[in-house]
């Protein structure tokens, strides 16, 4: 947080403080953009998938093929994020992984928006970090394609 004016880091400190006093978790960070593709890691395939297959966490996890898809859609968040120039470590990937298999069946917040026949939130969780890779010549076409196959779902969804 170096790099903001000492003002606004002391608010966010004392905002942080009033998280933290209130039970709420929280975790400052000096780079929104590094924080964003790490939460893409798993969001772009989570989210995606449980939409796609109508599965939650658990089934998708127990799945050979589907947690060796993951992994693969992780991987393509990881080059996206390089062709931003923000590393995250190929062990983050395990790291997710893993925490994933240990969680509670779990449904996406783009599987409930998609149940309730809510738009999905694919801007943000898709095309954004599509076209900032692409403005870095760098294709991420697993990701390309769970993107346009969910387009379609939403667009039938919500007809």
């Amino acid at each position: 947080m170096a790099m903001l004016p000492v003002r606004l880091v002391d608010r966010l400190q004392q905002i942080a403080t009033d998280f933290e006093q209130a039970s709420i978790p929280i975790e400052l960070t000096e780079d929104l953009c590094q924080a964003r593709w790490q939460k893409l890691v798993w969001n772009i395939p989570f989210n995606g998938l449980s939409v796609v297959l109508n599965a939650q966490t658990d089934a998708m996890m127990t799945d050979p093929a589907v947690r060796q898809l993951a992994s693969e859609l992780m991987a393509e968040v990881l080059a996206g994020a390089a062709a931003c120039d923000r590393t995250i470590p190929d062990s983050f990937i395990d790291t997710m992984l893993d925490h994933t298999a240990k969680m509670k069946p779990y449904r996406t917040s783009m599987k409930i928006d998609f149940d309730e026949r809510r738009p999905l939130e694919l801007e943000a969780i898709f095309a954004n970090p599509l076209q900032m890779a692409a403005q870095a010549q760098v294709r991420l076409p697993r990701i390309e394609m769970l993107y346009q196959q969910l387009q379609f779902l939403d667009r039938q969804n919500r007809s």
